[in-house]
C-alpha cells in the first residue's frame, strides 16, 4: 500500500473550549505524527469555525457548521444528559465525503499515531464469509471503549469510535447516518426509553445507525440488549468486517484524558475492552477453524476478567432494582409537569 492512496480525516476542535478539554497542542501533535507515520499521506482537517488554526499542517481545511450538542436522554426529569453525537456526525461525514483516496483513516484531534501498524494488520489475508460481510474489506479500529463487557455483562455493538482505518466506501457507508433529534421528555413521559435498564451507548447508537443500511433488524433497546441472537449475530458481524486491537498493536496513542488513573486505563477498564485475542476467538468461530489462538493471553484475560469485570454483575442487577423503584417517582412528577 502506497501512503500516497490514504487520506486521514483529523475530526474534531484543535483547542480547548469550555464544555471539552484537551492536552495542548495536541492537534499540532497528532497532524505532525502522521507526517512522520505517513508521509506522501493527504491531511483533511475537519473542524469548526473561530478555531485557532496556528501552527496547524493540514493540505485541505474543512470549516463546519456547528450543530452543538444533543440530549440523548435523562437523568432525573430536570437534567438532561448532553453528548457531542451530532458533532461528531457532521466533522466525520463531511472529512470523508472530501476523501478522494481509495483509503482513509479517520482520527481525533487528540490523539496521535506512534507507528503505522495498522496497514499491516489490515494487509493480512483473513479469511472472511461472504453472506456475513457488509463492507468490501475489513476495517480496523481501536479496542478503546470496544467494549466486550459494560458493567459486568455481555454487550453487543459496543465498537470504537477513535479509530478507523479501511476503504474509503466502507467508512463512507459506516457514517452516512442522520443527526440524532433531542429527547422529547414531555412526548415520551419518561426520562429514557429503555429506563429502568441503561440506555445505549454513543458508541452502540453509532454503528446501530450506520448498519441500519444493511440490516434494518438491527435495534437495541438497551445497553445490554441481548434478546434473540442479537449477541450472536454481533459477533458475526465483527469477526468478518473489524479487526480490533489495542492501541499499541495498531500505532495509537491517546490523549491523557484516557490515561494514567482514568477508568480508560485501569485494569478493570482495559480488560473490559476487547482485545485482539478476543478478535482471534470470534475469527477462529465464525471465519476460520484452522487458526491458531494465543491460550497464554487469553487465560490471563479471563482471570482480570473473573476479579474485575465479572463480579460488577451483581453490582448492575442491584442498580436495575433501584432504579425500578425510581421510575415510578419519575412517572408521578412528569404527570404532574404536562397537566
Amino acid at each position: 500500500m502506497r501512503f500516497e492512496d490514504i487520506t486521514i480525516v483529523v475530526q474534531g476542535p484543535v483547542q480547548n473550549y469550555a464544555a471539552r478539554a484537551m492536552d495542548e497542542g495536541i492537534t499540532q501533535r497528532c497532524l505532525q505524527s502522521i507526517r512522520t507515520y505517513l508521509p506522501g499521506a493527504k491531511i483533511i482537517l475537519s473542524t469548526w469555525h473561530d478555531q485557532d488554526l496556528d501552527n496547524l499542517d493540514f493540505d485541505q481545511l474543512l470549516l463546519n457548521k456547528d450543530p452543538g450538542t444533543n440530549i440523548r436522554y435523562f437523568t432525573a426529569p430536570d437534567k438532561p444528559k448532553l453528548f457531542n453525537n451530532n458533532r461528531q456526525i457532521v466533522s466525520t461525514l463531511n472529512g470523508l465525503a472530501a476523501v478522494t483516496t481509495k483509503y482513509a483513516l479517520k482520527l481525533r484531534t487528540d490523539n496521535y499515531l506512534i507507528s503505522n501498524e495498522f496497514i499491516a494488520l489490515f494487509e493480512q489475508a483473513f479469511i472472511r464469509q461472504a453472506e456475513q460481510s457488509v463492507f468490501q474489506q475489513r476495517i480496523v479500529i481501536s479496542n478503546t471503549f470496544s467494549r466486550k463487557y459494560a458493567k459486568g455483562k455481555p454487550v453487543a455493538y459496543h465498537l470504537s469510535d477513535f479509530f478507523y482505518f479501511g476503504l474509503t466506501q466502507d467508512l463512507l457507508k459506516l457514517w452516512d447516518i442522520p443527526l440524532q433529534d433531542n429527547y422529547d421528555l414531555s412526548q415520551q413521559q419518561q426520562v429514557s426509553t429503555s429506563y429502568p435498564y441503561f440506555p445505549i451507548d454513543c458508541t452502540q447508537m453509532f454503528w446501530q445507525e450506520g448498519l441500519k443500511q444493511f440490516n434494518q433488524q438491527i435495534e437495541l433497546l438497551h445497553l445490554h440488549d441481548l434478546a434473540g441472537d442479537k449477541l450472536k449475530a454481533s459477533e458475526a458481524f465483527i469477526a468478518n468486517n473489524l479487526i480490533i486491537a489495542e492501541p499499541e498493536k495498531i500505532g495509537l496513542a491517546l490523549c491523557q484524558k484516557f490515561l494514567g488513573k482514568s477508568r480508560a486505563n485501569r485494569t478493570r477498564g482495559k480488560c473490559s475492552f476487547y482485545q485482539l485475542s478476543d478478535w482471534y476467538v470470534l475469527y477462529k468461530k465464525y471465519c476460520d477453524p484452522t487458526h491458531p489462538l494465543p491460550y497464554l493471553a487469553l487465560f490471563k484475560l479471563f482471570l482480570q476478567r473473573l476479579i474485575y469485570v465479572f463480579p460488577s454483575r451483581f453490582e448492575t442487577k442491584m442498580k436495575i432494582i433501584s432504579r425500578t423503584k425510581k421510575m415510578y417517582r419519575y412517572s408521578q412528577i412528569l404527570a404532574k409537569d404536562s397537566k
